[in-house]
């Protein structure tokens, strides 16, 4: 009995063997088989899993809050991701992955630029349910601030740029920033305490003229020395400068001055001569472009040119632009002749008084009987001088105007016959006046 049990057994071990063997169908959907039957059971005795979800990303939210209607802005926060610890059906959380995953930090009670403690809220992106049993960290510290703009001016600062031997650079306010403002952006508390800003050119350059660099490197400074190093929360509104290096070439220059209303015979050059400068030339840093061999320094008019007169000059008044004056020289004067020169007045009537450039629809009357007139010359010219040698005239074509019956017009002299005479200004006027009578020609 034993033996036939045996061999029935033996038989049906030898049929499945053989199955086995002859069919890898039934091999593989047995192992699936398998597979089911376990993920049955598992959801069955363990429906519920706890999972950890590391590395989810921390996200300020200020939408609709005082911080954001008041231009605040998280400066700078403790974390910028989290670990999640979350319990929740298997079929809900079993292939949840951390992008899935955003713990949002509220700044609703944020009212003030400080710092605060925020507690964090997790969100999920595809609407899975689960429950969170925690968070590490659980509130993350935020610094918040306002953000504030400010133009502020901007002045060179050169490493290793200097002038050739001959040659001078332009002081500090002679060099030119294109362009010349920097508009900052960032928190507040940083943007009020930058005082001023730097435009950096390092460039070891021996300069022979004028020259333009262009930089990119500023520096932030508050105060006169302290850099603020840390740029990281400011916005530029440029990124590229240009800083124009004016080069000057040193120089002298001789002074001269113009001559105004003399008689149309006198000899200005002989007069110029004659003239006394305190300095007589400077020397100065020059432009190339602007070079010239002497300088005007003003003008003399004769009519106030007494005997011995001074004129002063200052010399910021005259000096052109691209000039320096390396002689720091504020003034320059000029001393008209004392020597040798006489002073007389001599008497000319209403009658020796020409009227020229007559209009022909009017005709005149002189109402001032005469003037007397002071001349100054040479001594020996003065000796022969008489109002014979002097034509006096009121030249109507420059001072009369048409409809006014009675005018007070200058008078000015020729004298031909001399070219060292002048005549100067008396009673505060510098040409004597006459008073004449227009009236219309009739018919």
């Amino acid at each position: 009995m034993f033996n036939m049990i045996k061999n029935v057994f033996h038989k049906i071990s030898s049929f499945f063997t053989r199955l086995f063997e002859k069919d890898l169908f039934i091999k593989i959907g047995s192992i699936v088989a398998a597979i089911l039957i376990w993920f049955v059971v598992s959801i069955s005795v363990y429906p519920t899993i706890t999972k950890v979800m590391y590395n989810v990303p921390v996200q300020i939210d200020m939408d609709g809050t005082y911080a954001e209607a008041n231009g605040f802005q998280a400066m700078s926060q403790s974390d910028e991701t989290v670990t999640v610890y979350i319990k929740g059906a298997r079929g809900e959380i079993g292939n949840l992955e951390s992008d899935e995953l955003v713990a949002v930090a509220s700044a609703e009670d944020v009212m003030y630029a400080m710092e605060y403690k925020l507690p964090l809220e997790i969100k999920c992106s595809t609407g899975k349910s689960f429950t969170v049993d925690s968070i590490e960290p659980s509130v993350i510290n935020v610094n918040f601030d306002k953000i504030v703009s400010r133009e502020i001016p901007l002045v060179p600062k050169l490493s290793g740029v200097k002038a050739a031997d001959g040659y001078i650079m332009g002081d500090t306010e002679d060099i030119v920033i294109v362009p010349d403002t920097l508009n900052i952006t960032g928190p507040a508390e940083m943007v009020n305490n930058i005082t001023g800003a730097a435009a950096i050119v390092e460039e070891n350059s021996s300069l022979t003229g004028t020259t333009d660099f262009r930089t990119s490197s500023i520096q932030l400074m508050n105060g006169n020395t302290t850099i603020v190093d840390d740029k990281e929360q400011i916005v530029f509104d440029k990124s590229e400068f240009t800083v124009h290096v004016p080069v000057y070439t040193k120089g002298t220059v001789a002074l001269d001055v113009q001559i105004t209303n003399a008689p149309e015979s006198f000899n200005v050059d002989a007069f110029k001569e004659k003239l006394e400068f305190s300095v007589s030339e400077l020397e100065v840093a020059i432009l190339d472009e602007s070079k010239r061999d002497s300088l005007d320094i003003g003008t003399i008019d004769m009519r106030e040119v007494d005997i011995g007169t001074e004129f002063t000059f200052a010399t910021e008044d005259f000096l052109p632009e691209g000039y320096q004056d390396l002689n720091e020289v504020k003034t320059v004067t000029v001393k008209c002749p004392s020597e040798g020169l006489v002073r007389r007045s001599i008497h000319f009537t209403n009658s020796s008084i020409q009227l020229v450039n007559v209009p022909s629809q009017y005709e005149f009357n002189m109402i001032t009987s005469g003037v007397t007139p002071t001349f100054i010359g040479s001594e020996e010219s003065m000796e022969q001088l008489t109002n014979i040698d002097v034509i006096a005239q009121i030249d109507l074509i420059n001072g009369f105007t048409m409809g006014e019956r009675y005018q007070k017009l200058p008078i000015t002299f020729v004298i031909p016959s001399y070219d060292d005479v002048w005549c100067i200004g008396s009673d505060g006027e510098l040409s004597p006046r006459a008073t004449i009578e227009a009236t219309l020609k009739s018919d």
